[in-house]
């Protein structure tokens, strides 16, 4: 089989299991509170209104996310083409994920080591992480963050090594991308990159082509350019910048999200990366003692953007789990070096046994017909043996992560909480025992969670009323959640229940009970 066959063997294999442990039941849960419900509400603002500059939520200019809004672009355009649901808002970030574990593959069989990136590639899909929550399969910023993140640190290396100019211009483009969509924390691998260009002795080279600042200016145009088109449109918004993403993150703690210097440390050894952790320091250690000058230089590169990444990420004040996630392409591509130095050598080993072999059938006046069946059958076992031991190594992350991802069930101590969502969900598919075309939600419920599904609602064809208490009139539907809210229904109306999941229920308001001197009469109509 020549090499350009085994790449599509390669491709084909991989984009199986990322198939698999990507894309089930994308939509089954209902959007997460915080980040990707909100996030989620501006694309479907950003679409409805074709105000495709400022993000907004509630319709109004949004500076409290101040990210900038590729990602909505992205997610409004996969509304425009699959409708609005929990689905189309996270295929833009199930795709990116799709697209990072190919582009490891891509690199380094640019660097014709193809195995390098089918290894790298395969332990990023088996990443668990990656795939639980607030990346992958979330609509959230850190999916196509990192897609941008592999491409523009991949194409720096290529660039490195193999001197074309037009991966110098791939490198900028990306980077630009990757800030126009989670802004400063996509340039952090840059600190790693300025220190491998260092040791590398590139740094004068970059200086003296004349790409470099081509790329630089086509850089400073696309995101300089929208940050000054973004605040002209809706000023405060580069001082918000700075409060929520630069000075304020890095320097203080924000909204009560703190850790120890070894929070991320943690989350990589037991959660995210824990099936794979411990290879990290094993594999860093074969690729520096390889006689291979490309693995060694690939090995340091990446321990660079992985080292500086974490460092920078564990002395910033605000800490949140999911920002150790972008280590994890670097970690991945270190254990695959070794892993494919491993495969070659003992492939090597046998290949030499073999040629002893021969030569001693040879001397002995075998038959050459034999001879070659058994060098056949040869080959045939040792690609069995390789198959079986790849499958080993692999099986038990990459079935817990499709198992995850195929029940998709929502946790126990969520599903009261969650039910909210899911009973308006319900009425949006008429799936209740009643139909409804408006229902009222009270602002003093009000959670971010809520908006998506009012919009969900108002593009089925129910209009979601959102009153405070005193606004509410007989005959009016109100979806209650809180047991709170049922009590004070219960004193001010006669009501009856149309339809309920778990802690949220759907009343008809009858009637209005009438106060007088303290008591309560059943029988006033309104």
């Amino acid at each position: 089989m020549n090499n350009c066959k085994k790449n599509i063997l390669l491709v084909a294999i991989l984009s199986t299991v990322a198939t698999f442990t990507i894309f089930p039941r994308l939509g089954s849960l209902p959007l997460r509170e915080w980040d990707e419900s909100r996030l989620a509400a501006s694309a479907y603002e950003m679409y409805d209104s074709g105000n495709y500059l400022v993000s907004t939520f509630d319709y109004k200019p949004d500076l409290w996310n101040t990210k900038p809004p590729l990602l909505l672009w992205l997610q409004a355009l996969s509304i425009r083409f699959f409708g609005l649901s929990e689905t189309a808002v996270r295929l833009p970030s199930a795709l990116a994920m799709f697209f990072s574990a190919l582009s490891l593959f891509y690199f380094t069989s640019k660097l014709s080591r193809p195995l390098a990136g089918f290894y790298s590639a395969l332990i990023f899909l088996c990443s668990k992480g990656l795939f639980f929550y607030h990346c992958g399969r979330s609509a959230d910023y850190d999916a196509l963050m990192i897609m941008f993140c592999i491409l523009y640190c991949g194409f720096f290396y290529l660039y490195t090594q193999l001197k074309q100019n037009k991966y110098l211009l791939y490198f900028f483009l990306c980077l630009a991308l990757g800030v126009l969509t989670k802004g400063i924390q996509a340039a952090i691998p840059l600190a790693g990159i300025f220190i491998f260009a260092l040791f590398d002795k590139d740094l004068l080279s970059l200086a003296k082509n004349r790409t470099t600042y081509i790329g630089g200016g086509f850089f400073v145009f696309l995101v300089g350019g929208f940050y000054f088109a973004r605040e002209c449109a809706s000023h405060g918004y580069l001082l918000s910048v700075w409060n929520n993403e630069v000075g304020g993150r890095f320097f203080s703690t924000l909204e009560q999200h703190s850790g120890d210097g070894l929070y991320y440390y943690r989350f990589l050894k037991d959660v995210q990366f824990s099936y794979f952790f411990w290879l990290v320091p094993a594999s860093f250690v074969l690729n520096l003692l390889t006689k291979e000058p490309q693995t060694r230089k690939a090995n340091l590169f990446c321990t660079s953007l992985a080292l500086t990444y974490f460092i920078t990420i564990t002395i910033s004040r605000t800490k949140l789990q999911w920002y150790s996630l972008p280590t994890i392409p670097s970690l991945c591509v270190i254990i695959g070096l070794s892993f494919d130095f491993i495969h070659r050598t003992l492939l090597k080993k046998f290949f030499l046994l073999r040629a002893k072999q021969n030569a001693l059938s040879v001397g002995q006046n075998a038959v050459l017909p034999k001879r070659n069946a058994v060098s056949f059958c040869s080959n045939a076992v040792l690609q069995i043996v390789v198959s079986l031991a790849v499958i080993a190594v692999f099986y038990s992350p990459c079935s817990e992560i499709i198992k995850h991802n195929i029940l998709s069930e929502e946790a126990e101590e969520n599903k009261a909480y969650y039910s909210r969502v899911t009973l308006m969900k319900a009425a949006a598919n008429n799936k209740l025992q009643h139909r409804y075309t408006e229902i009222c939600y009270l602002n003093e419920e009000r959670a971010q969670l809520d908006f998506f599904y009012y919009y969900y609602l108002k593009e089925k064809g129910i209009y979601a009323n959102r009153k405070i208490f005193e606004q509410l009139q007989s005959g009016d539907c109100v979806q209650a959640n809180r047991p709170e809210t049922l009590e004070k229904l219960d004193q001010h109306y006669e009501i009856q229940e149309t339809d309920s999941h778990i802690s949220s229920h759907i009343f008809l308001l009858k009637s209005k009970k009438q106060q007088n001197n303290g008591n309560i009469s059943d029988n006033t109509k309104l």
